[in-house]
């Protein structure tokens, strides 16, 4: 059975109204306004370290990152799945994968304490094939381990095997291991990494456009 991979924030889920929420709250408790959602949304898939840094000017080298990450993650692990939800068009593609014979899973640089609830929120959890997480092996992307562990537990052949993404990091592993790759421009694209600038196969505006190009894949 043919398999698609995703990336999870900006791809399969929007989890930028959850990730914002808890770095304003962690600036409101240092007394800081909070921060325009559309300022902060791009960031939303680059982690703590991308959050904090719009979010507080700082890098891990600063002396209270960690600190500040740990309160960070903290808060979004008890908030995570709240207001989170499927991009408009994403249900309706899964369906029409596995209506057409395909298996579908998630490689994603989130840890599994953040990834699955929200699955499982969303009711995805149990229908996914494979799901890895940042953790799996402590290695993220563009680092190939963990797409590795997705492949093999499926016994898929990454040449066959699209993956979709929504950040430059997803373009590179994705690359390094001979993977189709589609670009989800739905997503938290930031402007210091140009869509125009990935090396894509297809980029695509809305899950719709996605259904065609993988069913071709495997024709």
């Amino acid at each position: 059975m043919p398999l698609v991979l995703f990336d999870l924030d900006g791809t399969l889920v929007d989890s930028a109204p959850d990730l914002c929420a808890s770095l304003n709250r962690l600036r409101l408790e240092e007394q800081l306004e909070p921060l325009a959602f559309d300022t902060l949304r791009e960031f939303a898939g680059s982690g703590a370290r991308g959050l904090l840094k719009i979010g507080f000017n700082i890098t891990p080298e600063h002396e209270r990152f960690e600190e500040l990450k740990e309160r960070f993650l903290s808060d979004y692990q008890e908030h995570c799945a709240e207001k989170v939800h499927c991009f408009d068009g994403v249900p309706e593609l899964l369906d029409k994968l596995e209506n057409n014979g395909w298996q579908w899973g998630v490689v994603t640089n989130k840890f599994q304490c953040f990834t699955d609830p929200i699955l499982k929120k969303l009711n995805l959890f149990d229908r996914a094939s494979v799901i890895v997480s940042g953790d799996a092996t402590g290695k993220l992307k563009p680092n190939p381990g963990n797409m590795l562990i997705a492949l093999h537990h499926c016994q898929a052949d990454p040449k066959q095997t699209p993956y979709v993404g929504d950040d430059i990091r997803d373009c590179k592993v994705a690359r390094a291991l001979g993977m189709p790759f589609a670009a989800a421009a739905w997503g938290y694209l930031r402007e210091d990494f140009p869509i125009s600038d990935w090396d894509t196969d297809i980029v695509a505006r809305h899950p719709k456009e996605l259904l065609a190009w993988i069913l071709k894949l495997n024709a």
